[in-house]
């Protein structure tokens, strides 16, 4: 019990130092390492905050969120006004391709449905869905269809950004494609040119995971 008890205490005041979350509207259960948040707050989105939060805090092996989400009347448009506004902060997001997307709203829950081609677009739907004022909840029905990977493809995205710091040619980097996961490797001529190659890569879509073998030549 006594553990418990330390546990609940670092899981308050995490959440006191949270400036996002209104903690005094939060209670905290624990048992067995269990965590269990219960009240009321203005948004969805501070109720995922106080879930991301609280699990973050060691000790906890668990949470159950039952955090209700009431906005203010001033933030509770209609169903319809809900909808024309998460579409137009959706046409907004550079990294979300809204034009394959479908949002539903009903009593202010938010459904989003269609496709896109990675899993980091549909995280980014929901996150920006679901920091709009009005918006009690978002379910993600996305559907993530990767586009097939080749060599070619991801050789292009390193020649580009070879291309643009004046480094040595692309065809010096090895390639290997398994599925969504793209293996590196050879030398390269800087930090900097690594970190360029990387990013290039792994923003590819249909890639999910790069493993980096890539070494850092050395003036002889």
């Amino acid at each position: 019990m006594e553990e418990h008890g330390r546990l609940r205490q670092r899981v308050e005041e995490r959440l006191a130092r949270d400036f996002l979350v209104d903690e005094s509207q939060i209670a905290v259960e624990v048992e067995g390492g269990v965590v269990t948040l219960v009240g009321t707050v203005g948004s969805y989105a501070e109720k995922i905050v106080a879930q991301n939060t609280v699990r973050s805090v060691d000790g906890v092996r668990d949470l159950v969120n039952v955090i209700t989400v009431k906005p203010a009347e001033s933030m509770h448009p209609g169903d319809d006004q809900l909808k024309r506004i998460v579409e137009q902060v959706l046409s907004w997001d550079a990294l979300v391709p809204e034009q394959d997307l479908v949002v539903l709203v009903s009593d202010g829950l938010v459904a989003l449905t269609g496709s896109c081609t990675t899993a980091a677009q549909a995280r980014e739907a929901e996150r920006a869905a679901s920091h709009i004022g009005g918006v009690r909840g978002v379910l993600n029905r996305i559907d993530v269809v990767e586009p097939e990977l080749s060599t070619a493809d991801v050789r292009g995205v390193i020649a580009e950004a070879l291309s643009r710091r004046a480094a040595h040619q692309a065809a010096q980097i090895g390639v290997v494609v398994a599925g969504t996961t793209v293996t590196l490797n050879g030398l390269v001529q800087s930090p900097m040119e690594k970190r360029a190659i990387l990013g290039a890569v792994g923003h590819l879509s249909g890639v999910c995971n790069v493993r980096d073998e890539l070494g850092l030549a050395t003036d002889p």
